[in-house]
């Protein structure tokens, strides 16, 4: 990366960024729109996963050792597939590294799971639930109790 920047702020590529040639080449290939479409072929290891003991919301997982991994990388730029056996090769050992550095121990990889969340959370689809309301209780009158005294102050018929 360091070489790119030494080539972009050299006055040479400052003075051919001007021309209008350069311009609308630079605009063609910025609106360009990039797809990597990957295709996991094999993926083979020992999966280690945690369930943590209430109260929780998700599971841990992660590879013990690194796996056997085949990925097939299939970049398109535009409307042309890249078919260049150099750049294939260093995205698919790209994305195998950046597999290696989040799914294998001491990394794990977690997922949230929505049957493990109560009623009262506010992500729960439980706790939206319509619930029916309450009808207010009267205080129950007994044959001794004036019904206009507050509760527990009854002199009993005195």
């Amino acid at each position: 990366m360091r070489f790119v920047d030494k080539i972009t702020k050299s006055k040479y590529f400052q003075k051919a960024t001007e021309t209008e040639f350069i311009k609308k080449k630079m605009e063609e290939v910025s609106n360009t729109p990039l797809l990597l479409t990957v295709e996991v072929q094999e993926c083979q290891g020992t999966l280690a996963v945690n369930i943590p003991p209430p109260p929780t919301d998700r599971i841990w997982y992660g590879f013990r050792s690194p796996p056997h991994l085949e990925l097939k990388a299939r970049p398109k730029l535009g409307e042309r597939e890249v078919t260049l056996a150099h750049v294939t090769d260093w995205i698919e050992k790209k994305l195998d590294q950046e597999f290696q550095k989040i799914f294998v121990m001491p990394n794990m990889d977690d997922v949230w799971l929505h049957i493990m969340h109560s009623a009262m959370d506010p992500r729960s689809d439980l706790g939206s639930a319509p619930v029916a309301p309450v009808a207010p209780v009267a205080p129950e009158v007994t044959k001794d109790s004036d019904p206009s005294e507050p509760e527990g102050l009854s002199t009993g018929g005195i």
